[in-house]
């Protein structure tokens, strides 16, 4: 190999690698690439939410072009929450390594499971710990606080005839069995009859 050549290949690529390590000094790593385009595909999905997930076939002339129009605004505001230039972006990705693909690819992973996980804890926060206490009654042991005031001690009255009296005093009796008396056949019109017939 032509030893001018060698020497060629070596200073563009030097030249070359210079804008990506310019890009990665000012702010852009493949982890930051990776929460971009989370941040895009979660606005790029809002749009497509607000225009009804149709596809582009499906709208009119006017809604594809308002569609497109709002899909580059909220791509600006990602870009420009991240503190990115769409040139600058642009020109990283494009000059990213396999290496950088797989840091790309693992950071992408990584946040979509803390994601998952800090959704799963606001869900079961949300739920509680599925336990409920079920409380059998009132009484001194395990008393029941009613209504309370801020910076007050804390006062139960327990009734004491709700644990002493297991029946109420006023309840009325009632009879079962055959102190209560059972009706029984009275003698009615055919007894009668046959009476008189036999006489």
């Amino acid at each position: 190999m032509n030893p001018r050549l060698s020497l060629m290949l070596a200073v563009s690529s030097l030249v070359l690698a210079t804008p990506a390590f310019a890009a990665e000094e000012e702010g852009l790593t493949p982890e930051k690439v990776a929460a971009i385009q989370r941040d895009e595909a979660a606005a790029q999905a809002k749009v497509n939410a607000d225009f009804g997930n149709r596809k582009p076939s499906e709208m009119s002339n006017a809604e594809r072009g308002q569609s497109i129009r709002d899909q580059q605004k909220e791509s600006a505001k990602v870009m420009e929450k991240h503190g990115v230039s769409a040139k600058d972006y642009a020109t990283f990705t494009a000059r990213m390594t396999p290496e950088d693909n797989q840091r790309v690819a693992n950071e992408a992973k990584r946040l979509d499971d803390k994601a998952k996980a800090e959704k799963e804890a606001e869900a079961k926060k949300r739920k509680g710990d599925g336990e409920v206490h079920i409380q059998q009654g009132f009484s001194d042991a395990d008393p029941v606080e009613l209504e309370s005031e801020e910076d007050a001690e804390p006062v139960v009255d327990v009734d004491s005839s709700l644990e002493t009296a297991p029946t109420a005093p006023s309840a009325p009796v009632v009879e079962i069995g055959e102190a209560a008396g059972t009706p029984t056949k009275s003698g009615g019109r055919k007894s009668s009859k046959s009476s008189r017939r036999g006489k």
